[in-house]
């Protein structure tokens, strides 16, 4: 019986002792960045394009003026195209001052499904409803999550958190996200320093790992086997490129163009 009981407990999920490894959701020394806005390349292994993605931040709306405003949109092109559809657009509204997430919306057309995604973050909890569309019929299901715990980040103020510390080579950060419906924890590595396509850049790998809404148990994310984010060692510390062993293979963001706004 206690050989039995060992090997369930050794088959369990890795429960929930990460909470005290988190990092606090305060700003790092790092200035911020000013309104900007960085368009990517998507391809595989560096050579075959598949598609485009754009980021802003801080651009002013009207429509939020008491809130930072952050967005991204763009999707697959080409031959990528062909293979697997995928367009995105997404919207963060965070407070100005923390840069910690109030509300987001991010839609995923995927061909045959659009996924429209709503969070809202109160307190300790986070709330997320997501509508999934089929194309042909127009039936819509619905799903709800809701994930408590503090501090949880989504896709634009977790990149916002990081580039805003010290990252001294060594420095670890541990960050739960809620990129859409799911948490996950984000383990972020700072490896050092180093010239990449002909620039000063900071070098960091990026560990996801799921993680199960009630028990707060953690769980593989086996879609990402790796990921290494080169950024850039100035005052802006933007991606400069990303690439991650993913189950389609090798994957990479390359910055194309930067703006002011």
């Amino acid at each position: 019986m206690k050989v039995a009981a060992l090997l369930l407990t050794l088959s369990l999920p890795v429960m929930a002792d990460w909470k005290a490894e988190v990092t606090p959701a305060k700003l790092g020394p790092h200035p911020k960045i000013t309104p900007q806005e960085f368009d990517y390349r998507l391809s595989w292994n560096g050579m075959v394009d598949a598609g485009k993605l754009t980021f802003s931040f801080g651009k002013k709306d009207p429509k939020y003026p008491s809130d930072y405003v952050a967005r991204a949109h763009g999707g697959s092109t080409g031959v990528a195209s062909k293979l697997y559809k995928s367009n995105v657009a997404l919207i963060s509204r965070l407070d100005p001052a923390t840069l910690k997430p109030r509300f987001s919306v991010g839609v995923q057309d995927e061909g045959k499904e659009i996924v429209t995604t709503r969070s809202s973050w109160a307190g300790t909890q986070v709330t997320s409803e997501r509508i999934t569309k089929v194309a042909k019929t127009g039936a819509e299901t619905t799903a709800e999550t809701k994930f408590i715990f503090t501090p949880v980040h989504d896709i634009f103020s977790a990149m916002l958190h990081v580039r805003s510390h010290k990252l001294a080579n060594g420095d670890k950060l541990v960050l739960p996200l809620m990129p859409f419906n799911k948490p996950y924890l984000m383990r972020v590595h700072v490896l050092g320093r180093e010239k990449f396509a002909g620039r000063d850049t900071i070098k960091l790998s990026v560990a996801l790992q799921k993680i199960d809404p009630k028990s707060k148990a953690l769980l593989p994310y086996k879609k990402m086997k790796s990921t290494t984010l080169w950024l850039s060692d100035d005052a802006n510390r933007i991606p400069v490129e990303l690439r991650s062993e993913v189950f389609i293979g090798d994957v990479r963001m390359t910055l194309a163009a930067d703006r002011k706004l």
